[in-house]
């Protein structure tokens, strides 16, 4: 385990200010497959294993669902704590990254390898769930602090974020286009489960590799002695800084739709379109706009600013989710209509995904400068809790929703379910409205955001540049 001490500034760019190389910013960005794969898998199929092939009440498998992750709302800060205070040869940041980075996909398989059904069945997902998110914490906490340490400048912290956000493409689109796949092609069920899992987890393995043998060759220890941050300071320092507040809101309302669209994507291909292997083909459609969009939207943020780019990107986003009510009351071509808000929605996503790091990378970078204490950790922590919390409770509130409509579970993929309709209407509806309400909370959010709250060009995280 890392030692953990009050240490110095982590970032060898604190006496310069040249964005790290582009192979090492892709590096970097390749962490992203991983954690797409983590997140998106149990976003897109756990509440659907629980439910469909478990046997597990959809009341109660919301509740395993929502609870380990929550967990994430502590963890995540103290991670970032004693990633910040860590002295080790590899910097404060990378034994964290290898530790986690190789029991996180562990666990992940053994999430889908429980010998049980029903009740039982729920306990153990709860456990491992919970099991796999502590050592995902240890990963993505200090993975997610390298831009504001370690980026340079706002553009090279915004091109790093944006490898981070193309590869997490990439992870998405395996999650959603591969993993159903496989599980369809090993007989479905409980086996084709364990095989998905098997092979994801590899995945992730090699990702996280990269990411900390090669894209973390920066963070390392230099000569600087500064005190990090305590979850108390923490609390003030969210307090007094309103630009570190802000980004917080939007993530967390990004976050929301992303979400609530991941869990009802099976729901929607298998009950609405009428086949679960659609569900590749409809994250395929979300994902596949994210390579077009992306350097789109980092032209447009220069422009006319993160803000502005992040409205219009929030705005795309909830139309396309709209788009999905549609498929409710229309009988034929159910499949094109949810394809087409699918890249819709892809295209505003891929500016939801981008955005709200990039600012919170220049956020973060700015109060290190300014208070020459090492907090990137602790901070990316905050933010990494507040995203996983508005996850799972977009997650949760779906399935209550499903739950409250008259949504019926099954323990066998091979008995067809006939939901009643104000289940089918639940199934659309609640991912149109949740995604609106979502974006018209952004809206009132930005609508205060002042030019003062723009984030000065600040090298980096460093002590001797500290006012």
């Amino acid at each position: 385990m890392p030692s953990q001490t009050t240490r110095s500034a982590s970032s060898p760019l604190a006496s310069g200010e040249n964005a790290p190389p582009s192979l090492e910013q892709a590096a970097f960005g390749a962490g992203s497959i991983a954690t797409g794969i983590f997140i998106t898998v149990p976003g897109l199929m756990l509440l659907y294993y629980l439910t469909d092939t478990l046997g597990v009440a959809a009341g109660l498998a919301g509740i395993v669902v929502v609870v380990p992750r929550l967990l994430d709302i502590v963890t995540n800060p103290v991670v970032g704590r004693l990633s910040d205070r860590t002295q080790s040869n590899w910097g404060p940041r990378r034994p964290w990254m290898m530790l986690g980075g190789t029991l996180f996909p562990v666990a992940f398989v053994l999430l889908f390898w429980g010998p049980l059904r029903g009740g039982l069945a729920a306990l153990w997902v709860l456990i491992t769930f919970t099991l796999s998110g502590l050592c995902f914490a240890a990963y993505i906490v200090p993975w997610s602090s390298l831009p504001a340490e370690v980026g340079g400048t706002s553009p090279g912290r915004t091109a790093m974020v944006s490898w981070r956000t193309a590869f997490v493409a990439v992870g998405i689109l395996i999650s959603g286009g591969f993993a159903p796949v496989l599980v369809e092609a090993f007989g479905s069920g409980i086996h084709g489960y364990r095989v998905m899992a098997l092979c994801m987890a590899a995945l992730m393995i090699v990702a996280v590799m990269v990411s900390v043998l090669l894209g973390a060759r920066r963070s390392t220890a230099d000569t600087k002695t500064v005190k990090s941050v305590s979850l108390k300071e923490l609390f003030r320092l969210l307090k007094a800084s309103r630009p570190l507040r802000k980004t917080l809101v939007l993530i967390m309302l990004c976050e929301i739709g992303t979400a609530i669209g991941l869990t009802a994507a099976p729901y929607i291909a298998d009950y609405i379109i009428g086949s679960e292997a659609s569900v590749a083909i409809l994250f395929i459609a979300l994902v596949a706009p994210l390579g077009v969009a992306m350097p789109w939207w980092t032209r447009f943020s220069i422009r006319r600013g993160k803000d502005v780019a992040l409205h219009v990107a929030s705005i795309l986003f909830a139309i396309g989710s709209l788009g999905l009510v549609l498929l409710y009351f229309i009988e034929g071509a159910r499949l094109p209509v949810a394809a087409t808000a699918m890249v819709v929605m892809g295209v505003g996503f891929a500016g939801t995904s981008m955005l709200p790091q990039a600012m919170l990378a220049d956020a973060v970078a700015n109060e290190s400068s300014r208070s020459g204490l090492r907090q990137a950790g602790v901070v990316t922590g905050a933010a990494n809790a507040a995203e996983t919390m508005a996850s799972s409770l977009a997650a949760g509130l779906y399935a209550a929703l499903l739950a409250v409509s008259g949504f019926i579970s099954s323990e066998s993929e091979e008995e067809k379910v006939t939901q009643p309709d104000s289940a089918l209407f639940t199934i659309v509806g609640a991912v149109g409205f949740m995604a609106a309400v979502a974006a018209m909370l952004l809206w009132l959010t930005l609508r205060r955001y002042k030019h003062e709250d723009s984030i000065d060009d600040h090298s980096v995280a460093n002590p001797s540049q500290g006012v």
